[in-house]
Order: C-alpha cells, then structure tokens, then sequence
C-alpha cells in the first residue's frame, strides 16, 4: 500500500513586520531566515497552514559592534484544492524567495518576506499509522536547506 499524490498546488505569503530593536543600530549587517514549526489543517476545499518565520538579525550598534538579536514572526494562509477532505494528509515544502529590510530609525526595523510553499495533498490507505509533516521543516533557498541571508547596505540612519 502506498500513499497516492491527490493534488498539489503553490501558494506565496507575504509577511511583513516591523520589529522593535533592544538597542539602536547604524546599519544591519545581515539577516538569517529559517521556516520552523510548518503544519497544516485540512477543511472540505481547502488547505490552512501555519508556521513561524524565524530570523536572525545581526546588526551594528552606536560602539560599533557587531550584535544579534532573533524574532519568531508567525504566519498562515490557504490554498484551494477542490479534492480536500478531512482524514488526508498534506504536505508542506517552504521556500524563502524573498527578504528585504530597512532600517526606518535607529530601533525600527521593517521586514518584507515572500514564503513559498508547495502543497501536497495525499490520500493515505486505510488503517496505516503515518505521521503526516514534512521531514525538516526548513525553508529552501538557493540549494540551502538552511536558511535564507539577506545582506544589509553600508547605509546609516544618521
């Protein structure tokens, strides 16, 4: 017995977020993103999915040093997919196609980030015990399985 593809579709999501920094920053250096904690739920029509877009922001403060801070930004969306029923299984495979950032004053930080992510809808046989989530829920990008990079500019808000 084995699991059959019912349908698959690709759906991007906009995630957009303004974060407060702990300290103020002249430039961001760099920022690292990974996709954690990716499930789904299945509704007649329909595919809902969550997840948490985990960044890592390392920028310089006012001593000219180098600093880290993280943030977990939460996100969902939907796709249609006609066949979906409850009782099937999906699968989730994130892509981070896109960061961009700028630095609006010293301790704010605007964010835009395109997710996508390709959905797999399957029908499993009956009576066989399979835990339904994708294997490493990390984003895609650029053959890395790790993380997305964005780099900052040599720009200051002063």
């Amino acid at each position: 017995m084995g699991i059959n593809v019912i349908a698959e579709a690709r759906v991007q999501v906009l995630v957009e977020d303004t974060i407060t920094l702990f300290t103020p920053a002249l430039k961001i250096d760099e920022i690292r993103a990974v996709i954690q904690n990716l499930r789904c739920h299945i509704i007649p029509g329909k595919v809902i999915f969550q997840g948490i877009l985990h960044k890592q922001i390392f920028f310089v403060n006012e001593d000219n040093v180098v600093v880290h801070q993280g943030v977990d930004i939460p996100f969902s969306g939907f796709v249609d997919l006609a066949p979906a029923e409850p009782g099937q299984c999906c699968q989730l495979t994130p892509v981070i196609e896109f960061i961009d950032f700028q630095l609006l004053s010293p301790t704010s930080l605007r964010e835009v980030t395109v997710i996508g992510i390709n959905v797999r809808l399957l029908d499993l046989p009956p009576f066989e015990n399979i835990f339904c989530t994708t294997p490493e829920n990390r984003a895609v990008f650029l053959s890395n399985r790790n993380l997305f990079l964005a780099r900052g500019k040599a720009t200051s808000t002063k």
